[in-house]
């Protein structure tokens, strides 16, 4: 009765529509999740390199996904094949782990693939579909905000539904999902671990810190970032530290500290060379780096991508390798979110690889009479010599996570595209508040790790830090990304620097000291009066947070703004205006102002 009325008031409670395209920039919020709409879905497809076949892949599998849903709304690992055909009952329901609970993160895991591909509750064809997964995983929630407290996956079912609801929040603003997502990242945060990393319970104590358990997690609070709730920054940073922890310099990434705590046995501490490596286990490491907002240039990431582009996707490797557990569809999840985050040729040819293992993998039975097998667009969960997982989850999992795979291309935007992160300027600059100058090292050391326009900003707020040390090298560290900025402090840090370091201050202000012309370079390209903030493109120029600018109209002031946002991609940045003579409109030209 309970899962019922949910349902009822997810169909009918009102929504709050998602800002527009326009206008989330002034807000200082990048919708990730945008290119799931039509048509901003089309042209993500073509250029990120799907095609109709993994489109019709995609719809194959969230058929036989929605066919295989009880009517409470549960995605059954174990039992799936009673909603079959007697003459034609689809095989592979899950043959271990049976005594875990994961009834929750298997349907989420679910639900996600079809909010992937930009299907809610409140619209499409699949709506009853979600409204009965939805209605069923707020239901399990406890007070504590955790869904399988009973579960030893307890930490997978938690974060995987923090993921479904989020992004269900995210793309519909139902009233309804907001408090137990909240409750459900609160719950998440306090269960981390001394190290940073999180176990498959909630047990804080065991010190075992799961690197897979941490990355579902990782992706949790990175999906209600998105939709508007955020973890504590404390929690963000701890997670950070557990995955520089875990990687070591060639890039490959460990598994846990641990071995799995059982009821026959307990968990061992494991040494460096015991602990377990893998593709998959990489491919979390270079996603992480996207996912904090990291600069994915860094020597680490550059290792962690050659690793993983020497071991592509491929169904022959599938069967010979799955063994040693790292080569299967969870390694080829996470190693295609990392490389789709890396773009370029890495992705290209990664695609290239993921698409024909990918689509050649699923099963697509027919007749001699051409009637479709009932397990017609699913994929197989395990084989002679692979499947470990897959036994585990069963062809739900499998398919789930292979049509997840397959939307990678509009599911969200990548990286290199909306550079934000976990650790975002607003959420640094508010960390930074709470530390004494003595500590603002460590912030500083963050900042230059951070992509350069989530960084920037960070380090033009410790150009005012009381150490002076910190604002010396903050100011270097602007003047190596060419920010004119950071010359004020650099000549005060000139007068008291000792004899050692004058040399890399001289060699700093050389380098953004160079005369600026007041010349033209961009145009006025969106304008939100409102927020008092504006949207212009470059010609070619570069721009620094803080930096002032003109707007002209003609040989006329028309107004000054102040840069606030820098899309290096994209050449174009954003700016709040500070002053305006007359009012600023579409098409007025953008003066720079030289620094002195």
């Amino acid at each position: 009765m309970l899962a019922r009325n949910i349902a009822v008031l997810i169909c009918l409670s009102v929504t709050t529509p998602m800002p527009s395209t326009a206008l989330a920039w002034t807000q200082n919020d990048d919708n990730p999740l945008i290119n799931r709409t039509d048509a901003e879905k089309a042209a993500a497809l073509k250029q990120f390199g799907g095609s109709d076949e993994t489109e019709r892949a995609v719809a194959e599998g969230l058929a036989w996904l929605a066919a295989h849903q009880r009517s409470d709304g549960v995605w059954d690992r174990r039992g799936f094949d009673q909603l079959c055909p007697e003459d034609d009952r689809c095989s592979q329901t899950a043959l271990t782990q049976l005594d875990r609970d994961a009834d929750v993160g298997v349907s989420a895991l679910a639900a996600m693939a079809f909010l992937g591909a930009g299907f809610t509750h409140e619209s499409g064809k699949y709506a009853e579909t979600l409204s009965r997964v939805f209605s069923y995983i707020l239901a399990q929630q406890n007070v504590s905000g955790s869904f399988a407290s009973d579960s030893s996956y307890q930490i997978y079912n938690d974060s995987v539904a923090a993921i479904a609801i989020s992004e269900a929040y995210a793309m519909t603003r139902e009233p309804i999902l907001k408090e137990p997502l909240e409750r459900v990242i609160g719950h998440l945060a306090r269960c981390q671990q001394a190290g940073g990393g999180w176990d498959l319970t909630a047990d804080t104590s065991t010190n075992r810190n799961d690197t897979t358990v941490s990355a579902w997690v990782l992706m949790a609070l990175k999906s209600a970032e998105a939709a508007g709730v955020s973890a504590p920054v404390e929690t963000r940073l701890r997670l950070l530290a557990h995955f520089d922890r875990a990687t070591l310099p060639d890039g490959r990434v460990w598994h846990s500290d641990k071995t799995e705590r059982t009821a026959r046995r307990p968990a061992v501490l494991l040494g460096v060379s015991d602990r377990r490596f893998g593709p998959g286990i990489t491919a979390t490491g270079l996603y992480a780096r996207a996912a904090f907002g990291l600069r994915m240039d860094e020597p680490v990431a550059e290792r962690q991508l050659k690793l993983l582009l020497s071991d592509l996707p491929d169904f022959v490797e599938l069967n010979r390798r799955e063994s040693t557990v790292w080569h299967n569809e969870y390694a080829w999840y996470y190693g295609t979110m990392a490389m789709f985050n890396v773009g370029g040729e890495p992705w290209r040819e990664w695609n290239a690889a993921l698409r024909r293992t990918v689509l050649e993998h699923q099963e697509r039975p027919v007749s001699r009479k051409g009637k479709r097998g009932h397990r017609y667009g699913s994929w197989p969960a395990f084989g002679k010599e692979w499947g470990r997982w897959g036994r585990s989850g069963g062809r739900i999992y499998s398919t789930a996570i292979n049509t997840l795979t397959l939307e990678i291309y509009y599911r969200h935007v990548p990286a290199y595209l909306s550079p934000r992160g976990l650790l975002g300027p607003i959420e640094v600059r508010t960390y930074l508040k709470t530390l004494l100058p003595n500590e603002h090292g460590t912030v500083l050391t963050l900042a230059r790790r951070l992509h350069p326009d989530t960084g920037e900003p960070i380090l033009l707020e410790l150009l005012e830090s009381p150490n002076l040390d910190v604002r010396t090298r903050a100011a270097i560290t602007l003047a190596e990304l060419g920010s004119p900025m950071a010359l004020p402090e650099l000549r005060r840090a000139r007068q008291r620097a000792s004899e050692d370091i004058r040399a890399e201050l001289d060699a700093a202000i050389a380098r953004v000291a160079v005369p600026r012309k007041r010349t033209t370079f961009g145009r006025v390209t969106e304008i939100n009066s409102q927020a008092r903030m504006l949207l212009f493109e470059m010609d070619g120029a570069s721009v620094y947070y803080g930096q002032p600018l003109r707007v002209m109209r003609g040989d006329d002031v028309v107004g000054t703004i102040r840069v606030n946002r820098r899309f290096t991609p994209q050449r174009s940045g954003a700016g709040r205006i500070e002053s305006e003579a007359l009012p600023i409109r579409i098409g007025d030209l953008v003066m720079t102002l030289e620094i002195q």
